[in-house]
């Protein structure tokens, strides 16, 4: 058994007690015991790297900074992205800390560097490192205006500290399409840029080039593709370009507004040479005074900078603008020798960027609209368009101001005027335009004035009429031009009345009230049998009126056009359709071969009807024009043609002396601020 070993103290228990555990020993000869020191803890190891987090450039070298305590052992191995000694995507780091970038961005961007500790790999500390390219792509020129179908040779230069295995190439692009197309214009693989044919909408487009060695860098420039016809031009100036008198300023608060518009055409009288526009564009609405500069650009294509101009005229006469039978909005302005093309070469008059003369012989509008003849024009600010002609001896409503920003607005009623079809053929900036045949290149018309949807033009024997020689008479300007020639159209408008297809005339039909449509359904109903008597008569239809698509109209399908359709059975206007073989569902129809043109004879009875009747219409004030035009719903017959003010009515009745109406509705007719390029404006100098 143990054996108890005991004593007595003379102190009380807990005092002895404690006394014990301190010695470990008590008196009276008894026996002592010994206890060990305690096991020192092991220190906690810990890592820690400097710098924690750096940008690097690819292939930029950076040394890591691995700190360990808690242990003798402060070695470390190094991993990149959990890769010992990572590698050539994320990067590589030496056994000393040291990290090389890699020679491309890694994706993603950002790399971990790790070091762990050789005494205790549980033990590690991170730093990132994100990797960029210092590599950059610049191009040259970085902006540039081209005129349609010109070129530009465009450099890239690619530069950085770490261009990998030293590849400078890029790739070419326009508007985001690798090579461009033809829309935005092409490039090569060296960069040559050519513009397309026409001018995209929005007309500035971008040129990138993108590096091969790194395709998030890029480099880009911008090229605005504009008509020559805008563009500035060394002397001898070609004209249909920009221009207008040099003065042509006006104040408003702390800024200038200039306006321009287009230098038509040059023309002759005994000897001496003269550009032709419009007398808002070189005698600024009859504010001018002879002897005033007229320059090349215009002023508003110049920033309303008289020192980026180029004077090559000088304003010599002009037409007063007054209300009066055979008025014009025209003036002479003589030449500055030398700095006009002596043979009147008209810029894109052959084609795109192709200039020409026009032909010196004069077309006849009236013949030109009756065949339906496409026109052509190439002015300032929408270069070369094509068209037909809407009306001839048009009586037209147009307002003016005195002013390239505000003044007093006037209003003249013009006499026996040419009215072109279509929103796209002539814009502000273009008055002054020489209007041509596209067939033959001859003049008709001298463009002063629009709308939305029309153009005006005075008849160009009306124009050369207004300048007799005052001292020599009756010697009057001629077109310096020469031999007919054709204008290829980049896209000619022309008139599809007389053509449409069934589909077409019932989606026409859609948009009528039902009582109009009810009302012509019964008309034709009760005509039907003896309209469909004449074999030329293939089939009848309800849709709307070409003439005016308010009212509903009996629609009479023919393949010959020799039908005889009256022009309304009970009140309801007739519209002959000339049935094409697509058209066509029974093969036993044969197809037209062309549509009908208006004769001569026929022309001259619209004519005759609309001066008897124009002045009383134009009494009206919601009616601001009457010309004569074919009709829309029987293209071989004449119709006096109405113009009413938008948003207004006036009641014209269907015929007038058995010549068909037809109705347009328009905004009013203006010079400025349409026929002028629209005012811009420049900070005071």
């Amino acid at each position: 058994m143990r054996r108890r070993v005991g004593c007595q103290s003379l102190t009380v228990l807990a005092a002895t007690m404690s006394l014990v555990l301190a010695s470990g020993s008590c008196g009276g000869g008894g026996s002592s015991n010994s206890f060990p020191p305690p096991t020192p803890v092991p220190a906690t190891v810990a890592v820690s790297v400097s710098p924690t987090a750096v940008t690097l450039a690819t292939q930029q070298m950076q040394t890591f900074t691995a700190t360990v305590t808690g242990s003798t052992n402060t070695a470390v191995n190094w991993q990149v992205n959990q890769i010992a000694g990572g590698n050539a995507t994320v990067g590589t780091i030496t056994s000393a800390g040291i990290y090389t970038a890699p020679g491309s961005v890694p994706s993603p961007a950002m790399v971990t560097i790790t070091a762990i500790s050789q005494a205790d790999t549980t033990k590690s500390a991170n730093a990132t490192a994100t990797i960029t390219n210092n590599l950059s792509v610049v191009v040259s020129p970085s902006s540039v205006a081209l005129a349609p179908k010109t070129t530009q040779q465009f450099t890239a230069t690619v530069t950085g500290n770490n261009i990998l295995n030293n590849n400078t190439a890029v790739n070419w692009s326009v508007n985001g399409t690798p090579g461009g197309n033809s829309t935005a214009g092409t490039i090569s693989a060296t960069g040559f840029y050519t513009a397309p044919a026409v001018v995209p909408s929005p007309a500035m487009v971008t040129v990138t080039a993108t590096s091969q060695a790194d395709s998030t860098k890029s480099g880009t420039a911008t090229v605005t593709v504009e008509h020559d016809n805008e563009l500035p031009q060394s002397v001898p100036i070609k004209l249909g370009t920009t221009g207008g008198n040099s003065t042509d300023t006006s104040q408003s608060a702390n800024k200038t507004f200039c306006c321009s518009g287009t230098l038509g055409s040059l023309v002759s009288r005994d000897g001496t040479e003269f550009i032709l526009s419009n007398n808002h564009v070189l005698d600024r609405s009859g504010q001018g005074t002879t002897g005033q500069p007229i320059s090349q650009p215009g002023l508003a294509d110049a920033n309303c900078d008289s020192g980026a101009v180029t004077t090559v005229a000088h304003l010599s006469e002009a037409a007063p603008l007054k209300t009066a039978p055979n008025n014009v909005d025209a003036a002479l302005a003589q030449v500055v020798i030398g700095d006009v093309d002596a043979a009147d070469s008209i810029l894109d008059l052959a084609g795109v960027g192709q200039a020409a003369p026009p032909s010196k012989t004069l077309a006849d509008p009236a013949t030109v609209m009756a065949q339906n003849g496409t026109v052509s024009k190439s002015g300032s600010a929408s270069g070369l368009t094509c068209s037909t002609i809407n009306s001839v001896f048009t009586n037209v409503s147009v307002q003016y101001s005195t002013s390239c920003q505000g003044g007093t607005t006037f209003t003249v009623i013009f006499d026996n005027q040419v009215d072109i079809n279509g929103a796209n053929f002539s814009t502000s900036g273009d008055s002054g335009s020489l209007v041509v045949t596209a067939d033959n290149a001859r003049p008709l018309g001298l463009l002063f004035a629009g709308a939305t949807n029309d153009t005006v033009a005075n008849p160009i024997s009306d124009v050369l009429n207004a300048f007799p020689d005052s001292s020599n008479p009756p010697n009057f300007p001629t077109i310096v031009g020469g031999a007919d020639h054709a204008i290829v159209c980049p896209a000619a408008t022309q008139s599809q009345f007389g053509i449409l297809s069934r589909a077409q005339l019932r989606e026409q039909k859609q948009n009528l009230p039902d009582s109009e449509v009810e009302r012509a359904s019964i008309a034709k109903s009760l005509h039907a049998a003896d309209l469909l008597r004449d074999p030329a008569i293939t089939g009848l239809a309800v849709s709307a009126s070409g003439d005016d698509p308010r009212r509903a109209a009996i629609v009479v399908y023919t393949n010959a056009p020799e039908a005889h359709v009256p022009h309304l059975l009970d009140g309801v206007r007739t519209r002959v359709v000339y049935e094409q073989q697509t058209d066509v569902a029974q093969s036993a129809r044969a197809a037209v071969g062309a549509i009908p043109t208006m004769s001569r004879r026929e022309l001259l009875r619209g004519i005759a009807v609309k001066a008897q009747h124009a002045d009383e219409l134009m009494s009206n004030p919601a009616i601001i024009g009457v010309g004569v035009g074919a009709s829309h719903d029987n293209p071989a017959e004449s119709a006096v043609v109405v113009f009413i003010e938008q948003g207004k009515q006036a009641a014209v009745p269907a015929e007038i002396d058995s010549v068909r109406t037809r109705i347009q509705f328009t905004d009013r007719f203006r010079a400025f601020g349409w026929g002028k390029s629209a005012p811009k404006s420049c900070s005071r100098k």
